[in-house]
C-alpha cells in the first residue's frame, strides 16, 4: 500500500470514527437518562442509576453506581477528539494535495543514435507526509485501540449483566416455574428482555416516573454496535500507521 492510497483510507476512518463515537455517547446518554430515577432506589447517597450493570433484588430492580454510564456515555468522546485532531489533516492532505506521486520519464540521446528512456520517481517529493508522522500516529491509534476496546467490553458486560439480571426480575413478574423459566432463561432474547422491561417494569413514585417510552434494546444495541465498530477503525487504523513507519524507515535520518 502506498502513501498515498494509506492517506484515503485514513480520512474515511478518522471521520467514521468521530461519528460512531458521538452515536455510540448519544444512545448511551438516552437509556441512562430514560432509567436513571426509575431505578435509582438504593441509598440516595449511592447514586445507583445506571442501566448498565443494573441487578435483581428481592424488593427493586436497581440501578449500578452511575459512574459506568458516565463511563460508557463520556468515553468515546475522547476517541471522537483524537479523531477528528488526526481526521483533519489527512482529509485536508487529500482533499489538498497533489495526489498520488507519479513517475517521471527523462529520453537520453547517445553519440550511437541509440536512445534511452529513464524513469525517475523519488522515494520522497515536496508534498509527502514527514516519515516521522507515522511513529506518533501509530502510538496513539494502538492506544485508542486499547482504550476503545475496553470502553465497549465494559459497556457489553453491562449489558449482558442487565439481561441476566432482569430474566429474574420477569420469571418473578410472570410467576414463572417449570419449561417457563426456562424459556425465559434461556431462549429469550436480550432485546426482547429490554422489551419486556420498556412496557411492565413499574415506576417507583410519581415523581420517579417515566415521562414517556423509549426503545430501551434500539438504544443500548446501536451505541454497542458503534463502540465496537470504533474498535475495528482504531485497530485498522494502528495497522495502516505501523506499516507506513515500517516501511518509511529507511529515509528517517
Amino acid at each position: 500500500m502506498d502513501e498515498y492510497r494509506a492517506e484515503g483510507l485514513l480520512a474515511w476512518f478518522y471521520p467514521l470514527i468521530a461519528a460512531f463515537s458521538l452515536v455510540a455517547s448519544v444512545t448511551f446518554a438516552v437509556a441512562w437518562n430514560h432509567w436513571k430515577f426509575v431505578l435509582d432506589t438504593c441509598d440516595p447517597l449511592l447514586y445507583c442509576g445506571c442501566i448498565l450493570n443494573a441487578r435483581s433484588t428481592p424488593t427493586y430492580f436497581v440501578g449500578a453506581h452511575i459512574a459506568y454510564c458516565y463511563w460508557a456515555t463520556v468515553g468515546p468522546l475522547l476517541g471522537a477528539i483524537v479523531a477528528v485532531i488526526f481526521g483533519t489533516y489527512h482529509v485536508w492532505r487529500v482533499c489538498m494535495g497533489k495526489g498520488r506521486a507519479r513517475t517521471g520519464t527523462t529520453t537520453v540521446k547517445q553519440r550511437s543514435g541509440d536512445v534511452i528512456v529513464m524513469t525517475t520517481r523519488t522515494e520522497l517529493t515536496d508534498d509527502s507526509i514527514s516519515p516521522y508522522w507515522w511513529i506518533p500516529s501509530s502510538i496513539a491509534a494502538c492506544f485508542m485501540t486499547l482504550y476503545s476496546l475496553t470502553h465497549a467490553a465494559m459497556a457489553l458486560d453491562g449489558f449482558l449483566y442487565s439481561c441476566r439480571q432482569y430474566r429474574i426480575e420477569l420469571t418473578k413478574y410472570m410467576r414463572a416455574s417449570g419449561a417457563l423459566v426456562e424459556a425465559i432463561q434461556g431462549r429469550i432474547s436480550c432485546a426482547a428482555v429490554f422489551d419486556f422491561m420498556d412496557y411492565i417494569h413499574p415506576d417507583v413514585s410519581y415523581d420517579r416516573r417515566r415521562i414517556d417510552r423509549i426503545n430501551t434494546p434500539a438504544a443500548l444495541i446501536t451505541g454497542l454496535i458503534a463502540s465496537w465498530l470504533c474498535v475495528i477503525l482504531w485497530l485498522s487504523i494502528a495497522i495502516i500507521c505501523i506499516r507506513q513507519a515500517r516501511k518509511s524507515r529507511s529515509v528517517r535520518v
